[in-house]
């Protein structure tokens, strides 16, 4: 079906998240293609797992996440109607209390994450992307965010999905980038704790 995503494995395998592209601005939707490398890098079943999906858009990673047995899932998208779709969606399928849908720009979601004592096993960053050769700043504007708010647990990963042309820096703040695939023209870089840190989160 044109302009929709499917999710690809767990409980909802096969369900139609009807996105239409078109009527949210156009925003960049995660290939099928990356978001199936994503999870078999995390982890094909993700029982117990905190997940956070910062810049949500259609939803469909974190909704990817619930269908693999996450045990919570907080979802963050700063643009208004596509944080309605979200929460509409959310609310039919059966998630029980699994879901968090918040309306904020991120470093609020993070202070409101972390004012509730929530701490993540997964962190997953897709902000518009930055389409430029080199040096792409905001990425380790947002990396130092999180570092500050002490959301990630210390055995925790930041996925960070980005345009391929991008450089992200190997290390920010107190994370390491301990991968990076490239997928055409999205990459996604993996960082967790930087062990040579001695300042290191609990």
């Amino acid at each position: 079906m044109k302009g929709t995503v499917r999710i690809i494995a767990g409980t909802l395998r096969g369900k139609v998240i009807p996105f239409l592209n078109s009527r949210y601005g156009d925003a960049d939707i995660t290939p099928q293609k990356v978001k199936g490398a994503l999870f078999s890098m995390l982890g094909e079943h993700l029982d117990g797992k905190v997940f956070v999906d910062l810049f949500s858009g259609s939803g469909q990673m974190g909704i990817e996440a619930l269908s693999r047995g996450a045990d919570s899932v907080i979802f963050n998208e700063a643009e208004r109607s596509r944080y309605i779709f979200i929460r509409d969606f959310i609310s039919t399928i059966n998630t029980g209390q699994k879901a968090i849908t918040l309306n904020m720009k991120a470093d609020n979601a993070l202070k409101y994450i972390a004012g509730r004592g929530i701490r993540a096993d997964i962190i997953f960053i897709d902000p518009p992307y930055e389409k430029v050769k080199g040096d792409a700043r905001s990425y380790s504007g947002i990396i130092e965010m999180l570092a500050e708010a002490d959301v990630l647990k210390s055995v925790g990963v930041i996925v960070v999905q980005h345009f391929s042309s991008n450089i992200l820096p190997d290390k920010c703040s107190l994370y390491a980038r301990t991968s990076m695939k490239k997928y055409g023209t999205t990459s996604l870089s993996v960082y967790a704790v930087d062990l040579n840190t001695s300042n290191q989160p609990v």
